[in-house]
């Protein structure tokens, strides 16, 4: 019996694929086993046709190819061609062993193939070859993986093998010095030190601080809304914006990327994977139209993955929130909070990731001026209470950062927060406190950032537990914010003054509780 290996992506998880085969009596035939009749039917052809163009002709007995797992069965729309390759090189192992006195094959330990076959033999270029760069990354075992020519441009590594036609890589097969190399060095031990590497670039880049400086200097008109997006990039804290139309809602929140770290190795897989791109990526930045239905926000019937996974690892903008459907609006709450979906369909179920920064902004009502000080409201109560019903109390809660934006605020009576941000920039420190910024958030991701004040703030809101009124989620959040922020702003003393300012920046449920939204 012979056997090979291969991979299958199904979602963004990657399943082993193992093809055995074996030479029997009975009826002659090639039969495969494992998938569904169509798939088989066309995935027969092929190999027949590339191994007679090989110059390899299948006996006239009875050969038998078994794929499994066989719960990929009912998996729809999965590239099964791309077994080709195992299966016709699993075949011709197969051959080789029944064949006495004959020159024999040298055959890795553990040999991975993936690709399409042509007629005449030739491998077709692979789909989404980075899931086999993830899988040698997880591959404790040595192993040998085998792809076409024609993705040639994945990363060096000294298990990869390419080749352009299946003869090829038959002759190779015969040389009896092959050479298999195995790798020496752990893959997770080298992915772990490319990633540092690759944070200690970030840590040293100057552009990307410039660029931090720039948008503060841009949006310190509102130094509300500023703060709020530094906060929200260096949290991940999902941000809700509202106020009076024209105030520059939409424009300040579309400025978030720029806060943002650039995705790292891991990061850039994963997105890569959802998007099926090859090279370097950018952090995604998703903007559907209010129309959107919650199949197409959170996936479809056909399994393909939705906005929210579209948006893993980067921001997902919801512009004028409250003109979306509430079945779409409510579709959002289960990705939120478990950063995954889980889409299951006749045809199968597959897990998308969905670990995304919500951004919204919203007008408090139809017309826009429902809490304004200088324009009276033209709407009926009933019609602003129904407006923003859509956005239901649940998840409103779940937006860790609500922010209204007062047009006619005083600059003197600023929180402590754009007071210390005014005179960092007075003072002509903005590129320190950028690079603090950058480097506090490079630490926060690497774990070696140590916050010796939660106990402190967990203290502070239970004691002023029944004046927040805050749910269990609303204080979880808070405590995460509290975090945040005295990151961001390490000398500010974390004290009630402190909570207070930081509450100013979670305001939106009491704000609709006194109208009587919810």
């Amino acid at each position: 019996m012979a056997k090979t290996f291969s991979y299958l992506l199904v979602g963004v998880e990657i399943f082993p694929v193992e093809i055995e085969t074996v030479l029997g009596n009975g009826f002659s035939g090639l039969n495969i086993l494992g998938l569904g009749t169509e798939a088989t039917r066309d995935m027969r052809e092929r190999v027949r046709s590339a191994l007679e163009s090989t110059g390899i002709s299948i006996p006239a007995r009875r050969v038998v190819v078994n794929i499994t797992p066989n719960e990929l069965i009912k998996m729809s729309r999965i590239p099964f061609s791309q077994l080709d390759f195992a299966v016709a090189a699993s075949i011709i192992y197969a051959l080789f062993e029944e064949q006495e006195n004959q020159q024999s094959l040298c055959a890795p330990e553990k040999e991975f193939l993936a690709g399409e076959l042509s007629l005449s033999g030739q491998l077709k270029e692979v789909q989404n070859a980075l899931i086999y760069e993830s899988a040698l990354s997880q591959e404790k075992e040595s192993m040998c993986l085998c792809l076409p020519k024609a993705n040639n441009n994945m990363s060096e590594n000294d298990n990869l093998q390419f080749y352009a036609t299946l003869l090829e890589w038959l002759n190779k097969r015969k040389m009896k010095d092959i050479n298999v190399q195995k790798n020496k060095e752990k893959l997770s031990d080298k992915k772990i030190s490319i990633i540092k590497n690759q944070l200690q670039f970030f840590e040293k880049s100057s552009f990307f601080v410039s660029d931090i400086e720039e948008n503060i200097l841009l949006l310190m008109k509102n130094p509300k809304v500023c703060i709020s997006l530094l906060a929200a990039a260096f949290g991940n804290h999902h941000i809700l914006v509202a106020g009076e139309p024209g105030i520059g809602k939409s424009f300040s929140l579309q400025k978030i990327p720029q806060f943002l770290i650039p995705l790292n190795q891991k990061e850039q897989l994963e997105v890569k994977l959802i998007h099926s791109l090859s090279g370097s990526v950018k952090r995604p930045f998703r903007s559907p139209h209010h129309s959107a239905t919650p199949a197409a926000l959170v996936g479809g019937s056909s399994l393909k993955p939705g906005e929210v996974s579209l948006a893993h690892c980067g921001v997902l903008f919801l512009d004028e929130l409250a003109e979306f459907s509430s079945p779409s609006l409510e579709s959002l709450r289960e990705p939120l909070d478990a950063g995954e979906v889980f889409l299951s369909r006749a045809g199968g179920s597959i897990r998308y990731p969905a670990k995304f920064i919500l951004c919204a902004t919203t007008n408090p009502c139809p017309c826009g001026f429902l809490f304004s000080k200088t324009k009276p409201c033209r709407c009926h109560p009933k019609e602003s209470r129904k407006y923003l019903q859509k956005i239901s109390g649940p998840l409103l809660d779940r937006f860790c950062l609500q922010v209204w934006l007062d047009p006619h605020c005083d600059v003197m009576q600023q929180d402590v927060f754009s007071q210390y941000l005014f005179k960092i920039i007075e003072n002509g420190k903005l590129k320190d406190f950028s690079y603090h910024f950058v480097n506090t958030k490079i630490n926060y991701l690497n774990g070696s950032y140590n916050d010796d004040t939660v106990f402190d703030m967990k203290n502070l809101i239970k004691k002023n537990e029944k004046i927040l009124s805050l749910s269990l989620r609303g204080q979880d959040k808070i405590i995460s914010v509290l975090q945040t922020f005295h990151a961001i702003f390490p000398e500010i003393i974390c004290d009630e003054n402190f909570l207070e300012s930081v509450l100013s920046y979670r305001i939106l449920d009491k704000m609709f509780l006194q109208k009587n939204i919810f």
